[in-house]
This record gives C-alpha cells, structure tokens and sequence, in this order.
C-alpha cells in the first residue's frame, strides 16, 4: 500500500510539473499546439504546404526575415516572395505555392506538377475559405486571381534572385506582368 502512495505522489508531481512548464510556454512552442489543429486548418490544407515542394527539391526553399522572404532556389536562381511584416507566414506560403505550381517557369517543374501530391495541395489551398471570392471555373484562373489579390498595394512582391560568385543579385519582377503570359501546363 505505502508503494502505491508513493507512485501516486510521484506521478502527481510530474503531472504538476508538467502542467506548469506546459502553462508558461509561449502557444506557438507548446507541442500540442500546431496549427494543424486550429479552426484556420478546417479545410485540411497542409500547415506547410512548401514541405510538399522540398520533398521533391530538397534543400530549394529558403526562409529568411522570420519567414517574410521566402525564395525558392532549384539552381542559383530563384522565384522569391517578400512581405510585409503584417501579412501571415502561412499566407505568404500559399502565395508562394501557387505561383510555382502554376506560373513558375523552372525547367525542373512539369514532372513535378504531375505528381498527385502537388495538385492536391494546390487544390487544398484554392478551397480556403479566404480565397472564396475567387470564383472562376479554372484552377489557373482562381489562381491568378488570389495571386493578384493579395499583392494588391505591395503586400506581397515577387523578385528574380540570382547567386553569382557568392553575390546576392536581386530583381522586383511584376507580378501582374508575370501572371498575364501564357500560363505554364501543369498537366
């Protein structure tokens, strides 16, 4: 009987202790905490849907400016998107998302947007309910538009990035330039 106090004593102790480093921790480090698991996530997209494009490419996305540069590097050159600090991580991701699954023009793309994962997330992130206002009956479409959305007043920019002999070489593309040529396949 005195052994079952004990371990009853014991384990009160670790659930308290627990609780306790559990409670002072900020939402985002908390284990259970993931984003999986927020109402935002409802429609089942991928809390990191470049995690999909770093499978087939590893090591080609990089985070910089905690996650407001994203640039996606599958040679020395890069499709980069930049944004300001009050747009969402996850927002510009998806933003990041889209444009490679559909605009990109990386040679190193079309077998990759054939894969069922890639058109499954691109598919999960269209079906947001923030991009809803995006009616068209082309995914290519859709994508234009929540693309064009939401770089509207500079929120979010893309750049041309190029590493030459270790020198970073930045250029501002247009994003509406870019989007409005001739749509890449993605069959």
């Amino acid at each position: 009987m005195k052994c079952k106090t004990i371990a009853m004593s014991v384990l009160t102790a670790s659930v308290a202790c627990w609780l306790a480093v559990q409670t002072s921790m900020p939402a985002h480090a908390r284990p259970n905490s993931s984003p999986q698991n927020t109402k935002a996530q409802s429609s089942n997209t991928p809390s990191d849907p470049l995690k999909s494009l770093t499978n087939s490419f590893p090591r080609s996305v990089r985070a910089r400016q905690n996650g407001h540069l994203l640039e996606f590097c599958p040679d020395n050159t890069c499709d980069g998107f930049v944004s300001s600090q009050s747009v969402p991580v996850a927002e510009l991701k998806y933003f990041a998302y889209l444009y490679i699954y559909f605009f990109s023009d990386f040679v190193y793309l079309p077998g990759w947007r054939t894969q069922p994962e890639a058109k499954k997330v691109a598919d999960q992130i269209l079906s947001r309910p923030e991009f809803g206002k995006c009616k068209s009956q082309s995914d290519l479409e859709k994508a234009r538009c929540v693309l064009l959305d939401r770089s509207q007043g500079g929120r979010i920019k893309l750049i041309f990035v190029r590493y030459d002999e270790g020198q970073r070489n930045v250029v501002p593309e247009d994003i509406r330039a870019e989007l409005s040529q001739k749509p890449l396949s993605t069959r």
